[in-house]
């Protein structure tokens, strides 16, 4: 925006680079993201897209790089966010209360202990720290080297189609997040238990919802899509049964061919 200072003392018109410009690089996080004003939210999709930023104002035209990671809080009753909007965000994570009252009391008992001696908490916690630190410059090391085959990217597109995901952004997403999350474990190709963490991520906000259908994702029908796809196809020329004959009616019936009939085993006999 304009620097209101230089002109009014000086005369200048000068550029004051504002949030965007700050979160170059870094992180931009938006409270309440699904009550952003409109234009903010063009610009902010302006700005996702080419990771430039253009000001235009009091004579100005000046563009800055604005390439930064965006994390947004919302509450689904305060309303919906913008389809386009929406899809920009790669990864989604639902946030609730703990219904146990074994861990909503730990939760106490931490609040409560970091209340009364901040510095003596952080410590206690500084090991877990340095370990997940270790953990993640590990997995940043060994991305380069995660494979993801033909048949694991196949089962991504039809995730994305099973659960009416029209944006291909889902699927490049859940590529990433999967061979990350195989990283993160240490190791070198992706299973579908990665690819099935990596969908709980990326497809329930994107996913077309009918009305009065609530978001989230049918954890049962992922379940049977990844099921289905570990399945082998069946062999080449295999017969398959007759659609009103059971195995055991078809089985019994081509028991019965091979057995002689009784007329020919008394023509035999005499």
């Amino acid at each position: 925006s304009l620097d209101l200072a230089r002109a009014l003392q000086g005369g200048q018109r000068a550029f004051q680079p504002g949030l965007l410009a700050s979160a170059h690089r870094g992180v931009l996080y938006i409270d309440e993201v699904n009550l952003l004003a409109d234009h903010l939210v063009d610009v902010l999709l302006d700005v996702a897209a080419m990771g430039v930023n253009s000001v235009q104002r009091e004579g100005l035209a000046i563009s800055h790089p604005a390439r930064f990671t965006l994390i947004g809080t919302m509450n689904l009753e305060e309303g919906d966010l913008r389809p386009q909007l929406l899809d920009r965000f790669g990864l989604m994570v639902e946030v609730t209360a703990p219904r146990e009252k074994t861990v909503r009391s730990e939760v106490v008992r931490r609040r409560i202990a970091y209340e009364a001696d901040p510095a003596a908490y952080c410590a206690g916690w500084e090991a877990q720290q340095q370990a997940l630190q270790h953990q993640l410059a590990t997995a940043q090391r060994l991305l380069p080297q995660v494979e993801l085959d033909e048949a694991m990217l196949d089962l991504i597109s039809h995730l994305c189609c099973e659960f009416d995901v029209a944006s291909l952004r889902a699927d490049i997403v859940m590529h990433k997040a999967a061979r990350a999350l195989a990283a993160l474990d240490a190791r070198l190709r992706v299973t579908p238990a990665d690819l099935r963490r990596a969908a709980e991520l990326v497809l329930p906000h994107r996913r077309r919802r009918k009305p009065f259908e609530q978001p989230g994702l049918d954890q049962e029908r992922l379940d049977d899509l990844l099921r289905e796809a570990a399945q082998p196809p069946p062999e080449a020329g295999a017969q398959e049964p007759d659609a009103g004959e059971s195995p055991e009616e078809q089985g019994e019936s081509e028991q019965s061919k091979d057995e002689p009939r009784n007329d020919e085993q008394s023509d035999e006999e005499q």
